[in-house]
């Protein structure tokens, strides 16, 4: 029986394991060809305290935290080599080779030639919101889409190789809102703003997530809860770990957000449908 294969694309080393870190972990012990594409260096990131120094070396730090966390989590990486555009109204976002600034079509034929290549049968990325409203998170789910449809046409980029594919589903990894709401209730009771989250303040937590009728699918993380924590870990420089709050005990952490979800993108759902496994019914695998 043909092996299964993953593609995940997300925006920055670290969203590989701060994201569906968990799904990644499952599906690679399962045996399924797992492969991530990152699309930046991730270098106009913020730096958690005591990586001031390593300002100019960043994109090296990331790329060797990804190295670390992808071995934990076990799954192939390939960079796509764009530059991190930082994050809304920041300088970065201005520079002419920032990822939100290159062409659309180059960047859509590079996930194009991975999916020709790699020939999997899922493909999952950021959803349109991009989790919160980071450029770069918008134009990964952007370019992955429009490649995901693309790369079966044989009339798009046809000098790209080898013959067109079209995987069989793709999802969009989310945020259920009800964690959200959750998140910003303990914040306020802390005295907290939740308007004022992350690391710099600037990411309004009451405007994020994904309602529970719009999501589609979801997939239990419970025995692989501490591999996604010891893989976001080794993303030092961002502060490791993949906690929603770090407020609560691990045992209580862990039974709360053992959970990941997703939006199916293609093909569309039945309507009340519900996944509980990516690749469910697909080429005779349960």
């Amino acid at each position: 029986m043909t092996q299964r294969k993953l593609l995940a694309v997300f925006a920055h080393p670290d969203d590989e394991s701060f994201g569906p870190g968990g799904t990644l972990a499952k599906y690679a012990a399962e045996g399924v060809d797992v492969h991530v594409a990152i699309a930046t260096d991730g270098a106009a990131g913020s730096v958690a305290e005591g990586y001031e120094g390593v300002r100019e070396q960043l994109a090296d730090v990331r790329k060797e935290e990804l190295a670390a966390a992808a071995s934990v989590l076990g799954v192939e990486v390939h960079m796509l080599g764009y530059r991190d555009s930082g994050y809304i109204d920041d300088p970065a976002n201005e520079h002419p080779e920032a990822f939100i600034n290159v062409d659309q079509e180059e960047a859509v034929g590079r996930i194009v030639r991975l999916i020709r290549e790699l020939r999997p049968h899922v493909v999952l990325t950021h959803d349109e919101t991009g989790g919160y409203y980071h450029p770069d998170h918008i134009r990964t789910h952007e370019i992955t889409t429009a490649a995901f449809h693309a790369a079966g046409d044989p009339d798009r980029y046809p000098e790209i190789g080898p013959s067109p594919y079209r995987p069989q589903r793709l999802y969009y990894s989310v945020i259920p809102n009800r964690w959200l709401k959750f998140y910003t209730l303990i914040m306020r009771l802390r005295g907290e703003d939740p308007t004022r989250g992350g690391r710099n303040e600037d990411i309004d937590l009451t405007q994020l997530g994904r309602s529970r009728d719009e999501l589609h699918a979801s997939i239990n993380i419970y025995r692989y809860w501490e591999r996604k924590q010891e893989a976001g870990a080794q993303h030092q420089s961002q502060g490791g770990g993949t906690s929603m709050s770090r407020l609560l005990p691990r045992w209580l952490e862990k039974r709360l957000f053992s959970t990941e979800y997703f939006i199916r993108a293609y093909p569309p759902p039945q309507e009340d449908a519900w996944d509980r496994d990516l690749f469910a019914g697909m080429n005779g695998q349960k």
